[in-house]
């Protein structure tokens, strides 16, 4: 059986960020490599949609027959050519990087025997180390200032500094120690939010020493500290506790600037969660505030720059959803297509996207668009999206099609929703209640009979929910129900309620 070939240089290559693609060609070209079959290869990668091991073969080699094993050794090459190439970036650009140099220097001048060059680049390390918290490297910094002074019979040195040495030596352990464990919470409580389980048995996390209080003088503990008890307040449901935690989290990340610059995918995961917070507080204003910082971030790399993306446009669309602006969002799904597209699928999770598109088009009372974006969702494998977004996806699904005039498939598809409720034992009293109210509306004649039945739909809804408001998951169903009752447009009384509640 032959061998697929490896398409690992592929997707390197292709996932460099320009900037990193040009720095590439500036060191190929100080070498005088630019005719070398590795640029060529470099360069017919860059230049194909698809991996084609074939294709890439005959450009390198002007259609020469050639073994597969030569073929896998410039790959090989030119893999670790890039590889390099990326090292020495970031080496310009990333603190720990810099850091790491500094100390392969000082290792390099101590076997050589320049102790006082050794001093020097290892004071420069310290001071970096220091001002962003790389306790690990600290503490192999005091074991070369042990060397050091060993080395050279500096015995005044060990005799003034040695307690020093070994204070410093045990608060860097115990900030190493206390780090760790706090990272440990987050992601204990990470995975859980993640798997959806075991979500009830978190006490043993609320309730430990580590979480009562604070009692630590790291920032990087700090941010993990308050990325746990965001957490805990979202697994818990506390939607004010999440909202404010995540807020006090964004403001101890801002307080050290010096440590964004280094952590820019954490900043926007902490951005959005606050997103998330503000829309789960229905606090509109300070998520689009908030989402507007997002789009601000400069990226550190290719996977920033399409997080930075999706982030920001999950939350515009999320935020004109709940405001009604449903013609704001839909005139920026043009570009948005086009932008996407540009995007490699194996990187962008466009599914994600497809209930926004639909409700968007729904609410512009574009039913057919919407239909188009829903089946597109609908058409996704059911271990994709949670239970939850599956079933939303079937009632939406017959909310359009009433919407359409299909009484005639409705009635089928009223029949398959049920199975697949019934199923997935997702079928709660709301939902149960939406379909008996759908196969009663659809045989009812006249626009006064079918209004009685949506009134009496709405007085069950508000028994359910104990409000004005109920929403089967993400979908507002009462401002539909009552855009029926008050003929007006849908969009029109997503403001209208919104209005009201400020």
């Amino acid at each position: 059986m032959s061998k697929t070939p490896s398409n690992k240089l592929f997707k390197l290559i292709k996932s460099l960020s320009g900037a990193e693609r040009r720095y590439f060609k500036v060191i190929a070209n100080k070498k005088g490599d630019a005719s070398s079959k590795y640029l060529v290869l470099f360069y017919a990668i860059l230049d194909q949609a698809e991996f084609d091991e074939e294709s890439l073969k005959h450009q390198v080699y002007d259609g020469e027959n050639v073994q597969s094993r030569k073929f896998s050794e410039l790959k090989g090459y030119l893999f670790n050519v890039v590889l390099k190439a990326l090292q020495s970036y970031d080496e310009k650009s990333s603190i720990s990087n810099k850091i790491a140099n500094l100390m392969h220097n000082v290792d390099a001048l101590f076997k050589r025997g320049h102790m006082q060059l050794c001093k020097d680049e290892l004071r420069k390390a310290k001071n970096l180390s220091l001002l962003y918290e790389e306790f690990t490297t600290l503490y192999e910094i005091l074991k070369w200032e042990k060397f050091i002074a060993h080395a050279m019979i500096d015995v005044d040195f060990l005799q003034e500094e040695l307690n020093r040495i070994a204070d410093e030596e045990s608060l860097y352990l115990e900030q190493l120690n206390l780090l760790s464990k706090y990272r440990n919470i987050f992601l204990e409580l990470y995975i859980k939010i993640k798997s959806k389980t075991g979500l009830d048995e978190i006490s043993h996390i609320v309730e430990s020493d580590l979480m009562l209080k604070e009692n630590f003088n790291s920032h990087r503990t700090r941010v993990l500290y308050y990325r746990a008890k965001a957490f805990i307040a979202y697994i818990q449901k506390d939607t004010d506790g999440f909202q404010n935690y995540s807020m006090i989290l964004l403001e101890v990340m801002e307080s050290q600037p010096h440590f964004l610059k280094e952590e820019v995918s954490e900043y926007i995961s902490a951005l959005h969660n606050y997103c998330v917070s503000c829309t789960n507080n229905k606090d509109y204003e300070k998520l689009y505030e908030a989402n507007e910082k997002i789009k601000t971030i400069d990226p550190l790399n290719v996977d920033d720059k399409i997080k930075i993306y999706r982030q920001y446009t999950q939350n515009f669309f999320v935020y004109c959803i709940r405001t009604g602006d449903f013609a704001r969002a839909q005139s920026i799904l043009p570009a948005h297509f086009t932008k996407i597209a540009s995007f490699k699928t194996n990187i962008f999770d466009h599914h994600q996207f497809y209930f926004h598109y639909s409700y968007i088009y729904f609410g512009c009372e574009d039913y057919d668009t919407s239909l188009y974006h829903l089946n597109s969702w609908l058409d996704l494998p059911t271990t994709i999206d949670n239970p939850n977004l599956q079933m939303l996806a079937r009632v939406f699904n017959l909310i359009l099609h009433y919407e359409l005039g299909n009484n005639m498939l409705l009635a089928s598809l009223i029949k398959s929703t049920y199975r697949f409720l019934k199923k997935e034992k997702q079928m709660q009293e709301i939902e149960m209640a939406f379909i008996t109210f759908i196969k009663a509306v659809i045989k009812t004649q006249g626009k006064r009979a079918r209004k009685a039945c949506f009134l009496k739909f709405k007085q069950k809804l508000r028994m359910l929910t104990g409000t004005n408001h109920a929403s089967i998951s993400a979908f507002d169903l009462m401002a539909w129900v009552d855009s029926k009752l008050l003929n007006v447009s849908f969009a029109e009384v997503v403001k209208n309620n919104l209005d009201r509640n400020k």
